[in-house]
């Protein structure tokens, strides 16, 4: 995956656009949701805080009014007139109507043991009715606490047997004229009064409820979702209930009574304090996550979605842009790679891209450089075909200047033999002749053989000439061949400069290029490299050529000495030839005539030997201009393969 990204400039672009404009968006929704999640909770602990307060207020209320009630009904002078004087029917006829009009399940009347001696409930024709049956220990207990405060007391929910029902009593004493109890004014409150009060107020919402906890843990009173059983019989020890009787108020998430994760408030009444009680409620007001959440539930899925579809713009947007970018690069990347192959015979598209921007202005800058320097490669290979021409005309013309100089060296050495064979014969013939004077019978013989020796050194002589001839001619077209050589080496010099111009220009194109022309740069170094070889090729073959037309000189001069020399070779022959016929035709004259042909013969021997250093100069001459035509042979074998890699090197472009 990260190769994928590190070489597709489309890819990046792509996650560039992705970064650019979905991540904010991510992080501008991740905390959107999270602020409006924290504002929605704040908000249900205070819907959640303010109802539990409601319902609160309303029980404690409710029980102040009735602690209220009941205070006035004991501090009345007629409940003190009726329990002194046992006027109980009248005081049924009165709790009754008073019983039915703030819904009590009975109001009761006991002596200071807590017996009961009158019931509202119970129709009593005389005092001696039968309420013994509503007799209970919690009445006992409540009667206790009354005398021993002589104020109102109030005990916890419990169930009343004699009722079959979960009550709360609330007792306050008739006091007589000593301010001591006479009797004790009990209010007998269903638990289902207060169980109303909690549902009152909760049954807008789907899952919102308030409840009572004791400090046992028990209801005591019945919420939205249960029945009135539940009081005084279900536990519910939660962390709501619990932290309520710990901290007093606050709010908190747990899982409730039905296995639902809620929200809710927690506080206790407080009636120990308000109302004097040894005991507490906590109340406790709670609603479903689910419900108090179902907005951020919406949000959260309305988010999501949103950011879906942007996620799919951005992605679409980035991909549009990028294929707009990376397309042209791609196209641009795949002709720079052929042409870093070597191939430049595809054109870029006419019209392919019609851009104003920076890339267009790439590309049409991209586009005139790539013709440009196919334009200059293409003058290149036509100056490398030349050049390798050129050379090739230089090797044959090189080799025929071989050819010449090893057959000149082949005839120098036959001349010399031919010299060294006429130096023999002369040294014979002068002791021949010295030998006349001492012999004149063997002047006959000797006269043949001096007329036999002067003929062949005739015919050496002329064999001598007609080398020295052709040596002339040798070094005549071997300085014609030189010349031509220094016209082909002023053409091979100008190729190599218009090559390291061309270079130069090349290397200034790929400079213009920048990061793209670094391949052009490379080419245009190896041009010039080639150019230089050129030149240096070339400047040696000229230092060659000045030493083969310095050494063609010399053998040009020699060969004019080695001619006179052969000519006066010549008139001594023909001198020793009518010495030797004057020596046949008069043989009384053998002495002068073997004087003058000893005389003869010396200076023949002395030509023959400046004849011979004639012709070991012009030997030497010869080797010399051998040697240096085989230099040049070289030098130019060196051109011709340096053409040879010049024109490899531009057929590896395709134009």
């Amino acid at each position: 995956m990260f190769r994928f990204f590190s070489k597709s400039i489309m890819a990046r672009l792509t996650f560039h656009f992705f970064l650019v404009g979905f991540v904010p968006l991510l992080i501008f929704g991740a905390t959107s949701y999270y602020y409006a999640k924290n504002m929605l909770e704040s908000e249900v602990n205070q819907i959640v805080t303010s109802m539990n307060d409601t319902n609160k207020k309303a029980v404690v209320d409710f029980l102040e009014e009735r602690m209220k009630s009941i205070r006035l009904q004991s501090k009345s002078q007629n409940i003190a007139v009726l329990s002194d004087n046992n006027f109980y029917q009248i005081a049924h006829s009165l709790y009754k109507d008073y019983m039915d009009i703030f819904g009590y399940t009975d109001i009761l009347m006991l002596d200071q043991s807590g017996i009961v001696m009158f019931s509202a409930t119970i129709n009593q024709n005389d005092a001696t009715a039968d309420v013994s049956f509503l007799d209970d220990p919690v009445l006992e207990k409540l009667a206790k606490a009354v005398v021993a405060k002589k104020d109102i007391a109030m005990t916890d929910m419990t169930r009343y047997k004699p009722f079959h029902s979960i009550s709360i009593f609330m007792g306050a004493p008739i006091l007589g004229d000593d301010g001591e109890p006479s009797a004790i004014l009990v209010f007998v409150i269903n638990a289902s009064q207060i169980s109303n009060l909690t549902k009152k107020n909760v049954e807008t919402g789907k899952t919102m409820e308030s409840y009572l906890v004791g400090p046992d843990f028990l209801m005591r009173s019945a919420s939205r979702f249960t029945d009135k059983s539940v009081v005084m019989s279900r536990n519910v020890d939660s962390i709501a209930s619990r932290l309520a009787f710990e901290k007093g108020a606050g709010t908190t998430k747990m899982t409730d009574y039905r296995d639902q994760k809620v929200m809710c408030a927690y506080s206790t009444l407080g009636l120990n304090n308000r109302l004097g009680t040894t005991f507490d409620w906590a109340i406790i007001t709670k609603i479903d996550q689910d419900e108090a959440f179902a907005f951020l539930h919406n949000l959260r899925r309305n988010i999501i979605l949103t950011l879906f579809l942007l996620l799919v713009l951005v992605f679409g947007a980035g991909y549009i842009q990028s294929n707009g970018i990376a397309g042209p690069l791609k196209k641009l990347s795949s002709h720079v790679a052929l042409m870093d192959e070597g191939d430049f015979s595809i054109p870029w598209p006419v019209g392919a891209y019609t851009r104003s921007d920076e890339l267009g202005l790439l590309i049409n800058s991209y586009n005139r450089g790539i013709n440009r320097l196919r334009k200059q490669i293409r003058q290149m290979k036509d100056s490398a075909n030349l050049l390798v021409s050129s050379i090739s005309q230089i090797s044959a013309t090189a080799s025929q200047l071989s050819s010449s100089a090893s057959e000149t060296s082949s005839s120098i050495s036959e001349v010399t033999t031919t010299m060294e064979e006429v130096r023999q014969t002369s040294e014979i013939s002068m002791e021949k002749a010295q030998n006349v004077a001492r012999s004149a019978d063997r002047t006959s013989k000797i006269s043949q053989a001096g007329k036999s020796s002067t003929e062949n050194t005739m015919a050496g002589v002329n064999r001598i000439r007609k080398e020295m001839n052709y040596i002339a001619e040798s070094t005549v077209k071997l300085s014609e061949q030189t010349q031509r050589i220094g016209e082909i080496i002023n053409t091979v010099t100008d190729i190599a400069d218009q090559s390291n111009i061309l270079s130069v220009n090349a290397a200034i194109e790929a400079a213009k290029a920048g990061e793209h022309g670094k391949g052009f740069a490379v080419v245009a170094q190896e041009v010039k490299t080639l150019a230089d070889q050129s030149k240096d090729a070339t400047s040696q073959v000229r230092t060659i050529l000045d030493d083969i037309q310095k050494a063609t000189s010399a053998a040009v001069m020699a060969t004019e000495r080695g001619t006179k020399t052969v000519e006066e070779a010549v008139e001594l022959s023909e001198q020793s030839g009518d010495a030797i016929d004057r020596l046949t035709a008069d043989v009384e004259e053998s002495s002068e005539a073997a004087l003058q042909i000893t005389v003869s013969t010396q200076q023949q021997l002395t030509g023959m030997d400046q004849l011979s250093q004639a012709m070991e100069s012009i030997n030497d001459a010869t080797l010399q201009n051998l040697d240096s035509v085989r230099q040049l042979e070289e030098a130019i074998k060196n051109m011709e393969d340096m053409g040879h890699i010049m024109t490899n090197f531009v057929n590896a472009y395709k134009i």
